[in-house]
């Protein structure tokens, strides 16, 4: 849009405004001059622009997701924390707990498989299987506005067996839970009751009397049913006492 004014002196100008920058012409004229006559033009023009306004970056953090654990308890009246099962202790009722790193919003199921592969004690009821149990999975519910929830009982019945293999795991793992992070396996001990028996053996199994000294080689030996390499190594101590009468 322009409009021409006339200014004392026989001075036209005119103002033009084109988007952001607007543009000043000024003529200048002889007293003759424009408009509808003759005269020189002298045009003077001037330009004023507009910055565009600076961009802004906002960066959006993520907080991270919550966390569930998982451990277990006795099935008394008072829970107890629970850590182990013992071969000799026969059939034994445990519960599984959820624990979350903070109040549940809305009611949480946890679905957690009981006896896993991932554990070193096998499950099953054949003849180099380590313990049955009742159920094979079991949901723990975490309610709303709580932080934890335990599961219904769980027997787990060890096999009474006479292999010395250590002690070994039976491993609980959970399914995923939509908002939380991954859930980790927890283990339940399964203590081991055998012990292994040692015989000792001499090579050779006599020496004769009177002769030079003669070396002898004591050969201790685990006897019995052994499942597993021992966690430790272990030191047999060998004590030579002397004979009585004699020459």
């Amino acid at each position: 849009m322009s409009r021409l004014r006339r200014a004392g002196g026989g001075v036209w100008g005119a103002v033009v405004r084109v988007g952001l920058a607007a543009v000043l012409v000024a003529a200048v004229l002889a007293p003759g001059g424009l408009p509808g006559g003759s005269g020189e033009v002298v045009a003077q023009t001037s330009t004023a622009t507009t910055a565009a306004p600076p961009q802004t970056t906002t960066a959006t953090t993520m907080a991270p997701q919550p966390t569930i654990t998982l451990s277990f308890t006795d099935a008394q009246a008072t829970p107890a924390a629970l850590t182990s099962v013992s071969e000799e202790g026969g059939a034994q009722v445990v519960r599984v707990v959820a624990t979350a790193s903070a109040a549940a919003s809305a009611q949480v199921d946890v679905t957690v498989t009981v006896g896993d592969t991932g554990g070193t004690a096998n499950k099953g009821s054949g003849a180099a299987d380590d313990y049955t149990t009742s159920t094979d999975s079991v949901t723990v519910t975490i309610n709303n506005g709580d932080t934890s929830g335990s599961s219904t009982d769980i027997t787990i019945t060890p096999a009474s067996d006479t292999r010395v293999e250590g002690d070994e795991t039976i491993q609980f793992t959970a399914a995923a839970v939509s908002g939380y992070q991954t859930i980790a396996a927890a283990d339940l001990t399964l203590t081991d009751n055998d012990d292994a028996a040692i015989t000792l053996s001499l090579s050779p199994g006599a020496v004769l009397e009177h002769t030079a000294s003669q070396n002898v080689t004591v050969t201790a030996a685990f006897t019995g049913a052994t499942d597993s390499v021992l966690a430790a190594a272990t030191e047999v101590v060998v004590t030579v006492a002397g004979g009585s009468g004699g020459d």
